[in-house]
This record gives structure tokens, C-alpha cells and sequence, in this order.
């Protein structure tokens, strides 16, 4: 059939024409941006899940939401080299203009930031900002932000509008601004501010959360986004096609559900090649799968691919060593095992590809799992398995 008529969106971030299966998470944040409006308080949000799995769809429909309801939006995807509250100062700079204050309510909120340590007022007039961390200390730069998203959120209520801040892979956040962001969010959720924040990450983010603060579970809302369900995915996959006139064999669907487990980029990319392989409707059986291998060699080159050059040999190694003992989460001593290693040996391995976010440390101590669903069987198709010597297996990992 004709692929520019093609409806399945296999694109990072991109919304795909069904979005199945969210329903909750964009209920709950239609609930929050609406009491905001209201002056009343409400948890922020931080999506976790896999990669994959449709966080930054999530975030980009938040957007929507919220801007349909008059409040001012900024989007971030971050990286370990992102400066957080250097972002958000920008976007305060922005929101404040956006504004359109009063030279009266302009000057109220120089007054309220002129004082501050790290984040300063440029030029004698209007409301620019400029953000210095390099020698405060974190009392301070919690304290700053905390009086910036104040004056911010008095500001956007003088004028019925609010400020969401939408923060992608907010695992990558540094430790210290972190906790100055939860600090400040409390401060402002304190004093009924109709700021907000909607995050997503890794599903390691709530230890995180708590870590940083030991009130932060109470101030945000930790929905986890994984694999859809039958239904959900029944409609993900078939909708699209549908509401174009093309319909699949029942066959072709039972197919299509089991080979991609629910997973919304998986049914995004068999759902292309799909399509692009029918001549006609009804798609069929065979047209299933003669799209399945097409699919999987995008999936590899798309998603799987790209990460695995992100690591060295040794990481590589580990993570084949991994996707030996099946599907995970893994025992980090059952890994070492795998390696003829000593657990200890290759604790920095680990660490770096959690660092680098091919991996997280699981809820349950001592765990360890990809952050992309499937990674495994990609591992186990990339390169073969490398048993230890039998010298190697005699040492205790």
C-alpha cells in the first residue's frame, strides 16, 4: 500500500495516532494542571519506564494539556551535562516576559530576586537573568530557586496562567541541583503556586527521589509506563490502520500481538512495514511476517545499535554476560559468575553502564537490568557468548 498514506509513527517522542493505554497518567495530570488553576495544591509527576515505552509521547501530550489550559510550558531533555537551574532560569526569563507584567509588578519581581546569590539580574531594567554555581554551596542555590519559582509563580497567577516544566530523562539530573529543584518545588507547593513539574526517567527515579529528600515521595507521583496490555495493544496496533479503511486477518494481529509483547515501539515499527508490505486490504497473515525481520532490522538499527557503540569491550561483555541468564532483572553476583569474574572486579563496569543508562540498579539490592526492553535478545543476535576458562570459573565471584 501506499506508504505516504502510512499512519504508524515510529519516531522517537513522536504520538502515535492511537495513544492506548494512558488514559490514567493523562487524567491525573488533566487533575493537577486543574487544581493549579483552582490555587490548590497538587503532587507533580514523574513518569517511569524502559525505554521505549512512550515517556516522552507522554510528556509531549502533557504539553498540550497544559497549554490548552493557558499555562506557560517548558521542555527539557536533559543530559549529564545539562546545568538544570541555568535552564530553568531561562525559562523564567522567558515565562516573565511572556507575561506581559505591569512596570509596577515588574519591579516587584526585581525586588525579589536582586538579593539572590547565584542567579542575578542583568541590565537596570526588565527582568534578565544570569545563573552562577560555581562557588555556592547547596543551601544557596536551593534557597535562589526557591525565591525565583516563587516570584515566577506570583507572577503567573496575577495573570490566571501557571508554569510546567517538562524534564526528560531527568535521571541525568545533577545530584546537587536535584535536590535544589525538590526543595524549591516544595517551597512553591507550599504557598499554592501554580508552578508544577512533569518528569520522566529510568525506573530507578523514586530511590533516587527519596534519596535526595527524604519528603520528596510525598511531592511527586511516580506512575510507571511499561508494555501494554492485549486490549491496548490490539488498538495501537489496529486503529491506525483502521481508520483509513484497512483492516488485518485475526491472524495477522494474534501475530503481530505476540511477536511485539505489547511494546509501543515495537508495534510502531511492525505496523509500518506492515502496512508498506500489503498490497491490499485486508493485511494478512503473510504480510505480518515477511514485516517481522524488516521491523526487527530497523529495531536493531534504531534502537539497539545506537546505545551498544555507546560502551567498550568490557561493557559489551558484561552486558552479553547478562542476556545469557535469560531476561532479567540479574543478580549482579550471577553476572560476575557468567564473566569468571569477582563481583567486585567489575563493579566499576556496572556502575558505568548504568552511568551511561544502558543499565539500572532494580528496586531489589544487588539487581541489575537493561534500560531498553528486549536488549537481551539484541545482545544475544549482536555477538556470541564467551564462556570463562575453566581457571576463571574456579575463582569465586
Amino acid at each position: 500500500m501506499d506508504p505516504i498514506g502510512n499512519p504508524y509513527t515510529p519516531n522517537a517522542g513522536s504520538r502515535p495516532p492511537e495513544l492506548a493505554g494512558r488514559a490514567g497518567e493523562l487524567e491525573q495530570f488533566r487533575v493537577l494542571v486543574g487544581r493549579l488553576k483552582r490555587g490548590a495544591a497538587e503532587q507533580s509527576m514523574i513518569i517511569r519506564g524502559l525505554r521505549g515505552v512512550g515517556k516522552t509521547v507522554l510528556l509531549n501530550a502533557f504539553e498540550d494539556r497544559a497549554e490548552s489550559d493557558g499555562f506557560l510550558t517548558y521542555y527539557h531533555e536533559l543530559t549529564p551535562d545539562s546545568s538544570l537551574v541555568g535552564e530553568i532560569a531561562r525559562d523564567a526569563q522567558s515565562a516573565l516576559a511572556r507575561l506581559k507584567l505591569s512596570a509596577r509588578a515588574v519591579k516587584g519581581v526585581r525586588a525579589a530576586l536582586e538579593h539572590l546569590g547565584t542567579i542575578r539580574l542583568t541590565g537596570p531594567e526588565g527582568i534578565g537573568l544570569a545563573v552562577d554555581l560555581r562557588q555556592a554551596d547547596e543551601g544557596t542555590i536551593a534557597g535562589d530557586l526557591s525565591e525565583l519559582l516563587l516570584a515566577l509563580g506570583a507572577a503567573a497567577a496575577s495573570k490566571r496562567s501557571g508554569v510546567v516544566f517538562l524534564l526528560d530523562e531527568v535521571q541525568f539530573i545533577k545530584e546537587v541541583e536535584y535536590r535544589s529543584l525538590i526543595s524549591a518545588l516544595h517551597r512553591a507547593t507550599q504557598k499554592n503556586m501554580p508552578i508544577t513539574a512533569a518528569a520522566a526517567g529510568l525506573p530507578q527515579i523514586p530511590r533516587l527521589t527519596g534519596e535526595a529528600r527524604s519528603y520528596a515521595e510525598r511531592l511527586f507521583t511516580f506512575p510507571v509506563i511499561a508494555g501494554l496490555s492485549e486490549d491496548d495493544a490490539r488498538a495501537a496496533f489496529v486503529e491506525p490502520a483502521r481508520r483509513q479503511q484497512v483492516d488485518y486477518e485475526p491472524d495477522a494481529v494474534a501475530l503481530a500481538l505476540s511477536w511485539t509483547r505489547g511494546y509501543p515501539f515495537y508495534i510502531q515499527q511492525l505496523g509500518k512495514h506492515a502496512w508498506n508490505l500489503a498490497k491490499s486490504s485486508p493485511i494478512t497473515t503473510e504480510d505480518v511476517q515477511a514485516a517481522i525481520p524488516v521491523a526487527q532490522q530497523a529495531l536493531d538499527t534504531s534502537i539497539y545499535e545506537v546505545r551498544i557503540q555507546r560502551a567498550t569491550r568490557e561493557e559489551r561483555r558484561y552486558m552479553r554476560a547478562m542476556a545469557e541468564l535469560g531476561e532479567g532483572p540479574y543478580r549482579s553476583g550471577d553476572v560476575a559468575a557468567k564473566l569468571g569474574r569477582r563481583t567486585t572486579e567489575i563493579s566499576m563496569t556496572r556502575q558505568h553502564l548504568i552511568d551511561k543508562g544502558l543499565a539500572y540498579a532494580t528496586e531489589d539490592y544487588g539487581h541489575v537490568d537493561f534500560t531498553v526492553p528486549r536488549f537481551d535478545e539484541f545482545m544475544r543476535r549482536h555477538m556470541p557468548y564467551r564462556a570463562p576458562s575453566s581457571a576463571q570459573r574456579k575463582r569465586k565471584p
